[in-house]
């Protein structure tokens, strides 16, 4: 009977204890759910899956080697349209890493990605640098808002108005002949330099829009955002871009003449716009 009791008294005592310890990890696994807090992105080094802008095969610039955290500083960011929120906006954050020694032009990391809550807000962690925000949306043309994020600063506010979308369009020609060219190759570059007045303009690719001239030299591009770009024109067989710098919205249609292989290469230029920007500190 003694030894009897004493099994019962470990039996109870191992009970207890394994009742505790399930209590313990039960509440570890219970995660905790912030209440009235704007949507959080994630970093482009730890969800590269979350980042498609389109399609996945669409995703060519490369993440953040290192990847920020709220300690680094947040942006405050507000996607409006008409003086009023756009909710699930998607966002993204380009970094400028510098020029590269490759190709002499802007290095583009993706820095963070995310959507906008039903109050258009969307918090980014992000280490201080040189920014690229661009917020897109069903009915809107891409938002895009040079920031610059300073060392230490906790929150930076920032603020990207969508507009209505617009269109280009018009014909290829022959340069020296003015027949219609078919099969030309036009690529769309906005010209997104906040600072660097001398530089070619650059733009993260999945910014970059390309079309190609139907078989009578006519081509058409939707879904543009108002401001400076970057036109770069490659005939068939060419490899020598004939290069514009257009303002859009345009309200008539363009007549773009390109050069064949051999033949010199024409510029046009026009005087270039104060940049929108966002400057912290001012």
């Amino acid at each position: 009977m003694r030894r009897l009791a004493q099994a019962w008294v470990w039996l109870v005592v191992a009970a207890a204890m394994g009742l505790a310890l399930y209590g313990r990890a039960s509440s570890r696994a219970v995660p905790q759910v912030a209440v009235n807090e704007s949507p959080r992105a994630e970093s482009a080094s730890d969800t590269p899956g979350e980042l498609t802008w389109g399609s996945p095969e669409e995703l060519r610039t490369l993440p953040v080697t290192e990847a920020a955290s709220e300690g680094d500083g947040l942006l405050e960011l507000r996607v409006m349209a008409g003086g009023r929120p756009v909710p699930r906006a998607q966002v993204r954050l380009y970094r400028r890493e510098g020029l590269s020694r490759e190709t002499g032009k802007m290095d583009w990391r993706i820095a963070a990605s995310g959507a906008t809550g039903n109050d258009g807000k969307l918090l980014m962690p992000a280490r201080a640098g040189s920014y690229l925000l661009v917020a897109r949306a069903n009915g809107f043309a891409p938002a895009r808002l040079n920031l610059m994020h300073p060392l230490g600063g906790p929150r930076t506010p920032a603020i990207l108005r969508m507009e209505e979308a617009s269109t280009f369009w018009g014909t290829t020609v022959l340069q020296g002949s003015g027949r219609a060219l078919p099969g030309a190759e036009l690529t769309f570059t906005p010209d997104v330099r906040p600072w660097e007045q001398g530089m070619h303009a650059a733009a993260p690719a999945e910014e970059r829009v390309t079309v190609t001239s139907d078989a009578s030299g006519r081509f058409r591009v939707e879904g543009l955002a108002p401001g400076l770009y970057l036109v770069e024109g490659l005939a068939p067989g060419s490899t020598t871009p004939v290069e514009w710098t257009l303002w859009l919205p345009s309200s008539e249609p363009r007549v773009l003449a390109l050069t064949t292989p051999g033949t010199a290469v024409r510029k046009r230029i026009v005087k270039r716009a104060p940049s929108s920007e966002l400057r912290c500190g001012d």
